[in-house]
């Protein structure tokens, strides 16, 4: 079994090799039309489109009252590690400090789901780390440490919504939604219209204002981070880009509330 999954991981990355940039950032919460697009379904029966649809969250009621996830059809003869991958969201730079990723599930029975990171430029190449839910029919935070991984990085995040320790005997519905780091739960769809980030282009000095930033962390087009500031909790920030070269470059606010992907052009 290892063998083929390794196998389908060469084949995938063959798949991602070419023109592919990166188009979002962490944390991944559907909330973009598109950003389902960005994720490749594999090794769920014929990998039908219908059954890996971005979806309306059915229970908004709970933890998780964002607007959109993904809903993921797992066929009855799915492999035991079906899923799907991406390389649309940069680097993951593991470090002590960030090394604990979190997704939400929201299942129709007890089993685990797993996070996979992949490609990486040092060793362990590739880890994968499984957790279960223990509740049906509501939305569960599952956390994954992938603290063996500390000093690597790496382009391609993989996420098995239902993986059975042994063969496979039924398929199910899951719902996946807010795959990122610990601590970087993302911000309400009511709460991000009260970001502002100007000038916009900007050529020296840009100012984000919301309220409790703490981190920002800019990346740029392909998923470089490029630049990283903490400091102490402010609604307003001022800071010097000028050192940036031109192009589009994409930024994580850490929140009071959580975290928010915004972007910015460098002109």
């Amino acid at each position: 079994m290892y063998m083929m999954k390794t196998i389908f991981t060469i084949f995938l990355f063959v798949a991602f090799a070419v023109g592919l940039n990166a188009q979002y950032a962490l944390p991944v919460d559907f909330e973009n039309p598109q950003e389902d697009t960005a994720w490749t379904q594999f090794a769920n029966g014929d990998d039908l489109a219908e059954n890996m649809v971005l979806a309306e969250n059915p229970a908004k009621d709970g933890i998780n009252t964002s607007d959109n996830c993904i809903k993921f059809v797992v066929v009855d003869n799915a492999a035991q590690w079906a899923g799907a991958v991406s390389a649309y969201y940069g680097t993951l730079e593991i470090t002590d400090d960030n090394h604990i990723m979190q997704m939400m599930v929201l299942k129709d029975k007890i089993s685990p789901s797993g996070l996979k990171i992949e490609g990486g430029d040092g060793d362990p190449a590739q880890i994968e780390l499984k957790a279960s839910n223990t509740v049906t029919g509501e939305w569960e935070l599952l956390t994954f440490d992938f603290s063996d991984a500390i000093g690597v990085n790496y382009p391609r995040l993989v996420f098995f919504p239902d993986f059975p320790d042994d063969a496979r005997t039924e398929g199910g519905t899951v719902y996946i939604d807010n795959i990122g780091w610990a601590g970087a739960s993302p911000v309400g769809p009511d709460r991000k219209g009260l970001v502002a980030v100007y000038p916009n282009p900007a050529t020296d000095l840009l100012t984000v204002q919301y309220p409790g930033i703490y981190r920002i962390a800019i990346s740029n087009i392909v998923g470089q981070r490029v630049k990283t500031l903490e400091f102490q909790a402010t609604g307003h920030k001022v800071f010097d880009v000028s050192d940036l070269k031109t192009g589009l470059y994409f930024m994580t606010l850490e929140t009071a509330d959580g975290s928010i992907s915004t972007k910015f052009i460098r002109e």
